[in-house]
């Protein structure tokens, strides 16, 4: 019986070196994460259904410890790590797999996938950068430049000068005789084609609360005359809504051949103050064509594509996935896992949302293998080990003392 329970003491040893051998050899390994033998005595059952008796021990089980392993940073942004809970979630030709190596690139066909070609799996999105969650599918990058988009909208904020005296006799606004105007501003604008032009508004006092603005498009005009009132509180009286519309013809030689011009200059937030003239803020919609210039990935998984024209398009939004019982899941290699009965079904999830962990770009989770309590179990492994041996080897002599008796 000795013999036999030092076996199983032997056997239960061996695999316990085992587990920490492969805890130590994926130390470096990204998302590996470390596994732990878990052992329960023996009982041999006596004949009749009376207590047993002791038969040694085995390994009841081998147990996965799924603790956050640390983050480290690096210089590509499709590297990502998760910091809590959660799996990313890679397509193997139909079969979902699990993992924690955030390490991704670029296939031929652009999608997102991992090294070892397993496709990122998230929500797409459309024309618009809406995400259209619920519908899970591979993630890709749109490769493609995109096209010029001729302003529409510009939207300014600035501040005129009250204290500023009306120019008296009132006179033509000459760009070039800084004495005909009172202040200036401008801003750029593009047509159809990406061509860029600049758009310069004169402003020139006339009255108390009275100013006239006068537009130049590319230095020649004016092309608009536009008088403006302003309340006794410095806020804008008229024209009411404060916007203008400047049109430029189809054929203008200024457009070099794009197509005709035409977008509201929204002044609604001019004030006049008694504070120097200021230009606080101009927006507008218009911009060049672009090529893909970067990459950009949110903390809630947006996946974003970064244009050479300064404009953003949302490519889609990644999702994770989780389980009830992370330590059932079956592990594959590669720092892969599948889904099993123990595990129960992915419960898919962006992050950053309930119970899933936020996402960092340009960053990579290590292993979560503590090199030191590795080393410590070790030991203790190869200890156990060899009391087993010794226990045998006790045992045989015994035996051979009791078999030179005889």
């Amino acid at each position: 019986m000795s013999f036999r329970i030092g076996l199983t003491g032997l056997n239960a040893a061996q695999q316990d070196l085992e587990i920490v051998s492969n805890n130590i050899a994926n130390s470096n390994t990204i998302g590996f994460k470390g596994s732990r033998a878990e052992f329960s005595d023996v009982y041999a059952s006596s004949i009749g259904g009376g207590n047993g008796q002791v038969a040694g021990v085995e390994v009841a089980s081998i147990s996965q410890q799924f603790s956050q392993g640390s983050i480290t940073s690096t210089d590509n942004a499709l590297d990502m790590a998760v910091n809590g809970q959660g799996f990313f979630v890679v397509n193997d030709n139909g079969q979902m797999n699990y993992t924690r190596a955030g390490f991704f690139q670029l296939d031929a066909n652009n999608n997102v996938v991992n090294n070892k070609g397993l496709r990122l799996q998230g929500y797409s999105a459309d024309a618009s950068g809406n995400v259209l969650a619920g519908t899970q599918t591979d993630l890709k990058i749109n490769q493609t430049s995109i096209p010029a988009q001729a302003t529409t909208d510009v939207v300014t904020l600035a501040n005129l000068d009250a204290r500023t005296d009306a120019i008296t006799p009132a006179v033509a606004i000459d760009p070039t005789n800084r004495s005909t105007f009172n202040s200036t501003m401008a801003f750029n604008v593009n047509d159809s084609l990406g061509g860029s032009h600049t758009v310069s508004m004169y402003f020139a006092k006339t009255a108390d609360n009275a100013w006239n603005i006068e537009y130049y498009f590319d230095g020649q005009g004016p092309d608009l005359t536009q008088p403006v009132t302003f309340n006794n509180d410095g806020t804008l009286a008229t024209p009411v809504g404060g916007a203008v519309t400047l049109g430029i013809p189809a054929g203008d030689a200024r457009l070099s051949g794009a197509d005709a011009m035409s977008f509201n200059i929204d002044f609604s937030d001019f004030t006049q103050l008694g504070t120097d003239s200021s230009v606080n803020r101009v927006t507008q919609n218009g911009f060049p064509p672009g090529s893909l210039n970067g990459i950009q990935i949110t903390a809630d998984g947006i996946l974003q594509a970064l244009y050479s024209n300064g404009q953003t398009q949302v490519q889609g939004q990644i999702v994770l996935a989780d389980f009830a019982n992370d330590s059932g899941l079956i592990p594959m290699g590669d720092s892969l896992w599948q889904s099993s009965f123990a595990s129960g079904n992915a419960a898919l999830g962006i992050p950053g949302a309930g119970v899933m962990g936020s996402l960092e770009s340009g960053a990579l989770e290590q292993s979560n293998v503590d090199i030191s309590l590795q080393l410590v179990r070790l030991i203790e492994a190869q200890s156990n080990y060899q009391a087993n041996a010794k226990t045998i080897e006790t045992s045989n002599n015994l035996t051979q003392a009791l078999m030179n008796i005889i």
